[in-house]
């Protein structure tokens, strides 16, 4: 699906406000686990009020650096016993190790780092829309 160019703004309306804008960063505040800064963001944001539409690519960038970011800090008080193999979380779904790993970039599947590797947390509710 191709990203809407914003002409004028949704949030105050006005016409011919919106400017394309890319290198954006911007502060977020994950509860529990502290703030993040995610840089390389692009979006339209209204010269009026200063609002702005992220585009998709930056919504899939947030996403996952939100929830590598939560990775690993809960790779720090997750103990073995709560993890699970692609393979083993693949079959427990019913859907390919690809599909597990998308899922795990987009923050549907909560994960940890164990060296290098990414692996799921075993009790999770996954939502599969």
């Amino acid at each position: 699906m191709k990203d809407k160019k914003w002409i004028d703004c949704p949030v105050c309306g006005e016409t011919n406000s919106m400017v394309f804008k890319t290198d954006v960063s911007e502060n977020f505040n994950i509860k529990d686990y502290g703030n993040l800064k995610i840089n390389n963001l692009e979006g339209y944001y209204c010269k009026n009020c200063k609002d702005g539409i992220l585009t998709r690519k930056s919504q899939n960038h947030i996403n996952a650096s939100i929830a590598e970011f939560k990775a690993k800090k809960d790779a720090e008080v997750t103990v073995a016993a709560d993890l699970i193999s692609v393979d083993e979380m693949a079959k427990k779904l019913k859907l390919s190790r690809q599909s597990i790993h998308k899922m795990m970039n987009i923050g549907k599947i909560r994960y940890v780092f164990v060296g290098d590797i990414r692996l799921p947390l075993k009790n999770q509710k996954v939502s599969h829309k």
